[in-house]
């Protein structure tokens, strides 16, 4: 695993969207990743980040401490939750059982 620069937020922060109950491995494998490690002001973290076309920067993190176990991922935060959701869902092939929970549409 190698680090990268922290994304670049059009609107200046990022919004949560939804976490999924599968591990980066299990991500990679539907859908090639180059994952990173990090550490924010929670923990230290797994990441990837990729930059959707429709979207634009998508970032993945699952923390080491998450008693869940949860991956989640962010957008930018005027982003439609809508479209990001739909995104992220097709992209990885994520069913309703591999969802632990999504954000509210706005």
């Amino acid at each position: 695993m190698n680090t990268v620069k922290p994304p670049r937020w059009p609107s200046g922060d990022c919004c949560a969207v939804l976490a999924s109950k599968l591990t980066m491995d299990e991500l990679h494998r539907r859908q090639p990743l180059q994952l990173f490690r990090a550490q924010d002001d929670l923990d230290w973290f797994t990441g990837a980040l990729l930059d959707a076309p429709s979207l634009g920067p998508l970032l993945l993190m699952r923390h080491d401490g998450n008693p869940d176990g949860l991956t989640t991922f962010y957008v930018d935060a005027l982003c439609d939750v809508k479209a990001a959701q739909a995104f992220v869902m097709d992209l990885f092939c994520l069913r309703d059982g591999e969802i632990a929970w999504a954000l509210a549409l706005r």
